[in-house]
């Protein structure tokens, strides 16, 4: 026994240094700026090393707790902010991020409580829109379990440099009417649309949605649209996917006239690879009738690929990147008209990102290119021997503010380019608006 004790007391003494030094290498103002400068997966890494001598601090619990949250690790966030307020029960940011964490955890009932805890401290405005934003969204998480209903309606008003995408004024290779060529005009728009969702067996979900839209040009009505779309689902939910099988009607007019109608199908597939990364598909096929204009009627099939990540640093940026791969087929392949013009193959790309400039602004920017090749050679005898190609870019920028809980006012701009081989096609178009919007 005195051998063993001996062996211990020295054991401890040899020990006791490497211990002092370990806590000792702790550096909180090291963890503090990594945290203040929005390098949370570095302040996670480095907190890590410490837990088992730092937990039980309010400070490092706190510091600790937001950064495994923000990178993927909810559950190690949970037990540290819990920790947290039970020294400091009235810390509202504290409990702000725990409820945060008990979302991601998808604890809906939890977060619920641990949300509406924090307004009841009656916290600063920002707080209080930020906790509404979560509640808001427990509301729509729990659709999955009862039937819900929701809707927007949109005003906006602006100007467009191009109403009827004409060709460009420089075309030399023939004469064309006024109405032929590019308009500019200022317009009026209001979008309205309401959807429903209704859970009818476990992870089981049918969806109905009703959209229109309508707009009117100040000088040119002769290109006034209307545009009212129906779509009809079922989704199968799982926690970390979700399926959708969905049909969907359109009818389109200009100037009161019908000019298009469209029906199809769309098959969706969304997964979560992680807690901050997306992966979707869509699957469309619609077919295509033009009442006026039957040689452009056609069958269109897409797919798209949309991969989407949102980053834990300044201004948490959403980036999100879309492949678009298409095939229009005309319903008449034996019309030239048809093959030159309607029928053809389609390739395509858009990226941009989302970022939080305040709790109440966020800025979206995107960018995308499309590659249009056709099937046949143009009848119009000044360019015979020429298959259509057509190059068509776009980008825009759009602020949004969201200044009550349920109105936003969108202030966006938007350019696109069609560049063609075939010199009628070539245009461009700038379009700025205002958008009032109200979320019901």
């Amino acid at each position: 026994m005195l051998k063993k004790g001996l062996f211990l007391i020295l054991s401890g003494l040899f020990l006791f240094p490497v211990i002092t030094s370990a806590a000792e290498a702790f550096n909180l103002q090291t963890l503090q700026q990594l945290f203040n400068t929005y390098k949370r997966q570095k302040a996670y890494d480095y907190a890590r090393q410490y837990v088992d001598q730092q937990e039980g601090d309010p400070y490092f619990d706190y510091l600790y707790g937001v950064a495994a949250i923000d990178t993927g690790h909810a559950s190690q966030g949970v037990f540290a902010l819990e920790r947290v307020l039970l020294t400091f029960p009235e810390d509202h940011v504290a409990r702000l991020e725990l409820a945060r964490g008990y979302f991601i955890l998808e604890e809906y009932s939890r977060a619920r409580l641990e949300f509406e805890k924090v307004l009841a401290y009656n916290p600063p405005r920002e707080v209080q829109e930020t906790t509404q934003q979560f509640l808001d969204q427990i509301r729509l998480k729990e659709a999955r379990y009862r039937t819900t209903s929701s809707g927007f309606v949109s005003l906006a008003i602006g100007s467009d440099s191009n109403v009827n995408s004409g060709a460009d004024d420089g075309v030399t290779i023939i004469d064309l009417d006024e109405q032929s060529l590019g308009q500019d005009d200022t317009f009026s728009e209001l979008v309205a649309a309401w959807q429903i969702g209704h859970p009818f067996a476990p992870g089981w979900m049918m969806s109905g949605n009703i959209t229109g839209a309508f707009r009117i040009n100040q000088d040119h009505d002769e290109f006034d649209t209307n545009t009212a779309t129906l779509q009809f689902g079922v989704s199968r939910l799982y926690k970390e996917s979700r399926y959708k099988a969905e049909l969907l009607y359109q009818t389109y007019q200009l100037d009161g006239d019908d000019y298009r109608d469209l029906a199809g199908m769309n098959l969706e597939w969304h997964y979560s690879l992680t807690q901050k990364s997306r992966l979707s598909s869509t699957l469309q096929y619609v077919n295509l009738e033009y009442p006026e204009t039957e040689s452009r009627n056609s069958d269109l099939a897409t797919l798209s690929l949309t991969y989407t990540h949102s980053f834990a640093i300044l201004l948490n940026p959403t980036f999100f990147a879309t492949l678009n791969l298409g095939a229009e087929i005309a319903e008449d392949d034996s019309n030239a008209n048809a093959l030159s013009d309607t029928e053809r193959d389609i390739t395509g790309i858009r990226v941009g990102s989302i970022l939080g400039l305040s709790p109440k602004l966020a800025l979206q920017i995107s960018a995308g290119y499309q590659s249009s090749e056709y099937a046949g050679e143009q009848t119009f005898p000044l360019f015979a021997g020429i298959v259509r190609e057509d190059d068509f870019t776009s980008a825009d920028i759009n602020l949004l503010w969201l200044f009550h809980k349920d109105w936003r006012l969108d202030t966006k701009i938007s350019y696109t380019e069609n560049s063609s081989n075939i010199e009628l096609y070539n245009y461009d178009r700038t379009v700025f608006s205002l958008n009032l919007n109200y979320a019901f």
